[in-house]
């Protein structure tokens, strides 16, 4: 185990931070100086490095609850809320940014994979979307229709159609996750696609993409020529 005391000073993340910016900063770095402080034997960085080690990525921090960061040791219940308290505030300067940003811009799926990506990934759950557009191909409305078990995933076409029709939408997007991470559409994913694709045709609503999102990008069944 490292200390912190035991680096060289300019080696420790606030003199660091201080001295050259807090950008200079490495991810472990960043979370040690939110942790702030460890235990004996069990330096801030060293927490850091095991919850990095745990997650992979800063992206996979985005939805875990502080409960998540206190089961760390070393990691004391106050600071476990601060790292709660500080994705929570990233979360929220994400959304109003993302606000500002989308409102009249028309979107593909590589922004809606950016769009939802913070949100989506690392979730416990499986989380399916669907995204309504105007003639402009602009968000008119988007809502999460399901939120549970993957194995049972229980969306009802006729729901789906249903809003398309309540919104007058012209084009719509599927999006989901899985919460093992994986790119690769099931069986069920592909079956569900294509009877969705040709029940929008019928009214005139044109299905552009469905996308499953992961941590390392996201999967299209329209690039792959589930349906066209």
């Amino acid at each position: 185990m490292s200390k912190i005391d035991d680096l060289p000073t300019l080696d420790k993340p606030r003199e660091k931070a201080a001295r050259f910016g807090i950008e200079t900063l490495s991810d472990e770095e960043l979370l040690a100086l939110i942790i702030n402080v460890g235990t004996v034997g069990h330096s801030s960085l060293d927490i850091a490095r095991e919850v990095l080690n745990d997650c992979h990525s800063l992206t996979a921090l985005y939805n875990k609850p502080y409960q998540y960061f206190h089961s760390f040791k070393g990691l004391k219940r106050v600071n476990a809320l601060k790292l709660a308290a500080t994705i929570e505030i990233a979360k929220r300067m994400n959304e109003k940014t993302r606000l500002v940003y989308e409102e009249k811009a028309e979107v593909n799926s590589d922004s809606l994979y950016q769009r939802y990506a913070l949100s989506l990934v690392g979730q416990a759950q499986e989380n399916f979307v669907l995204v309504i557009l105007n003639k402009n191909k602009q968000i008119i409305f988007e809502k999460i229709l399901y939120k549970g078990d993957d194995e049972n995933v229980t969306i009802s076409p006729r729901e789906i159609i249903h809003l398309l029709v309540l919104h007058n939408g012209y084009y719509f997007y599927l999006i989901h996750n899985h919460p093992n991470n994986s790119l690769s559409p099931s069986v069920s994913d592909i079956t569900f696609t294509e009877k969705i694709n040709k029940r929008a045709e019928k009214i005139g609503v044109k299905l552009l993409d469905h996308l499953i999102i992961g941590q390392t990008g996201y999967y299209s069944f329209l690039h792959s020529k589930v349906f066209s």
